[in-house]
């Protein structure tokens, strides 16, 4: 069980450039969506800096999709 559920929510406009900019960046920083992405980068702000476990979980998932992108260019070059 969630130990600090989300019960509020907040609603924001992008123009198409800014959506597709976060829809590009957010897997880079680890988040799995836009929303995690804002509440990352929120917390951030909030926080003053990540913390040593957001920070930890951010490199880690960062070099999962670094080796995924080795991975699917090292297929593609064998295929």
């Amino acid at each position: 069980m969630e130990r600090n559920p989300k019960s509020r929510m907040i609603s924001l406009r992008l123009s198409a450039e800014e959506y597709e900019a976060l829809r590009t960046l957010y897997p880079s920083y680890g988040a799995r969506s836009i929303s995690e992405f804002a509440r990352l980068a929120m917390k951030r702000v909030i926080a003053g800096a990540f913390t040593s476990d957001d920070t930890v979980h951010l490199r880690l998932n960062e070099l999962d999709q670094r080796l995924r992108s080795v991975e699917a260019r090292f297929r593609a070059v064998g295929a």
